[in-house]
């Protein structure tokens, strides 16, 4: 994936949603900076496991990114390591009922945080190296929403999110 080319799509796609969003209803933030060598490898020794190559990939280019989506947050290094954001979404995570992963076909040690919410229920959760479902990014809210085949596949769509996030509010403005 060319990132730096996608992660421009979605500036642009968030500005335009910034400056339709009238009410503040969505927080606004750019990408961070990107994360360094020596921050990706103390993020896999904390979490023992390489990270997924795509997601490591576009941490190279950004380091995670706040209100991603809505209230979503995209993980960095920072929270990968351990922060408040990370604790917040462990804690959903620890709530979702064992249902819901049995329901899914995986395990709970099947996944890991990479994007959260602390305003609902959301979580995105990446597959584990070694696991059937290695690679893959699983939505859930309660339940399982949507699986992406692979994190380039979970950030496309969620530029397709924000578009429609956009495309509404120029709707109800017009």
């Amino acid at each position: 994936m060319n990132w730096p080319q996608e992660i421009v799509k979605m500036v642009l796609v968030k500005q335009a949603l910034a400056e339709a969003d009238v009410e503040e209803m969505y927080p606004h933030h750019l990408p961070k900076v990107a994360a360094t060598p020596a921050q990706l490898a103390k993020a896999e020794a904390q979490l023992g496991f390489q990270l997924d190559p795509q997601y490591a990939d576009f941490l190279r280019h950004a380091d995670g990114w706040e209100g991603f989506t809505q209230t979503v947050d995209l993980f960095g290094t920072a929270e990968l390591i351990g922060n408040e954001k990370m604790e917040q979404a462990l804690q959903t995570f620890d709530e979702l009922d064992d249902f819901a992963f049995s329901a899914a076909g995986i395990s709970r040690d099947d996944v890991y945080p990479i994007a959260a919410t602390v305003v609902d229920m959301d979580i995105f959760l990446l597959g584990k190296p070694g696991t059937p479902i290695a690679g893959q990014v699983l939505w859930f809210a309660g339940a399982e929403i949507e699986r992406y085949e692979n994190f380039d596949e979970y950030f496309l769509a969620t530029v397709d999110y924000v578009r429609d996030d956009l495309a509404t509010l120029q709707e109800e403005q017009a």
